[in-house]
């Protein structure tokens, strides 16, 4: 069995979320929607994709401590953001 620390996963589930936040709101912002809603999408998805990042880099695995069914919470909502952008990319929305 593969042992994959828990930091990894935790960054990984936030870089996830930022990244189905923020990567569609980039794509309206360059095709020249502007409007508050997409900003604002794009400064919280890009914020949460680079700290997520940033404690990656930061954070040494071995101090880290999460507790099993946070990370679950944490997980599931990544699997959700990313849904939620995948039918929104194919209904094209």
């Amino acid at each position: 069995m593969i042992s994959v620390e828990r930091l990894y996963i935790y960054t990984g589930a936030y870089m996830i979320i930022g990244g189905s936040m923020g990567g569609p709101a980039i794509r309206s912002l360059i095709a020249g929607e502007w409007s508050l809603p997409v900003l604002l999408l794009t400064i919280g998805g890009s914020g949460m994709f680079f700290g997520a990042v940033y404690e990656l880099l930061r954070t040494d695995s071995d101090e880290f401590s999460i507790s099993a069914s946070r990370l679950f919470v944490v997980v599931g909502a990544a699997c959700l953001c990313f849904l939620g952008m995948l039918l929104s990319v194919i209904s094209g929305a």
